[in-house]
């Protein structure tokens, strides 16, 4: 009889075994959620922000400097500070003003200063842009270049002669020779009460056969 209770009380022990063995599995076991979360690791001898972010942070932001640079052009034309040299308005010292017949290249300006006499069509101060109208060469004044005379025919020493193309002008910028399409172009003049002489590079007005009846007397 022992023996048979033995045998029939062993299958109840099992059990209780088994389900003791299962509440200590499930109070070990770590709580939170079923699924892992695997975070990439950093990989040696890589770099942390990759190559194509770098260029896009640097396209970006050379575009703003663009547009900064812009903007500041902008408030320039729109507001713009004193303005001399070429564009703006050069003062010619009185010892530059040439006398009556001469020339003086005023390089701040980019003009030619010329005292015309009666003979040259003045008299009066006229201001030459020295910028060729053909294609933009400096036109320098040979006092020692002869040319004949288109009023007369007669040979003439003297002449405003472009080095590029052979565009020869008179003592006013008058064309009188060479594939540039008109005289040489004049700028606005000014002579205060004092005889300081202002030019505005900035006012140019096209050359033409009139050139010399532009010519401001002092």
């Amino acid at each position: 009889m022992a023996e048979e209770e033995t045998q029939e009380e062993q299958p109840a022990e099992a059990k209780e075994g088994v389900v003791e063995e299962k509440r200590a599995a499930r109070e070990i076991a770590p709580h939170g959620p079923s699924a892992a979360v695997v975070v990439a690791g950093q990989v040696p001898g890589t770099p942390i922000v990759s190559r194509r972010k770098v260029l896009q942070v640097g396209i970006f932001a050379g575009l703003g400097a663009a547009a900064a640079g812009i903007g500041a052009c902008g408030l320039a034309n729109l507001y713009p500070s004193e303005v001399s040299g070429f564009g703006g308005t050069v003062t010619v010292d009185p010892g530059d003003v040439p006398p009556p017949g001469g020339k003086t290249q005023i390089a701040s300006g980019r003009f030619w200063l010329v005292n015309l006499n009666a003979e040259q069509g003045g008299p009066g101060l006229l201001a030459l842009w020295w910028k060729c109208p053909h294609l933009g060469c400096t036109v320098p004044w040979r006092p020692t270049f002869v040319f004949p005379d288109p009023l007369t025919g007669a040979p003439k020493q003297g002449w405003f002669r472009c080095p590029c193309h052979g565009s020869t002008y008179t003592d006013a910028g008058v064309r009188v020779f060479g594939p540039a399409p008109r005289s040489m172009d004049t700028m606005a003049l000014s002579v205060d009460a004092n005889g300081r002489v202002t030019v505005d590079t900035g006012s140019v007005t096209n050359g033409s056969p009139d050139n010399a009846d532009r010519a401001l007397r002092i």
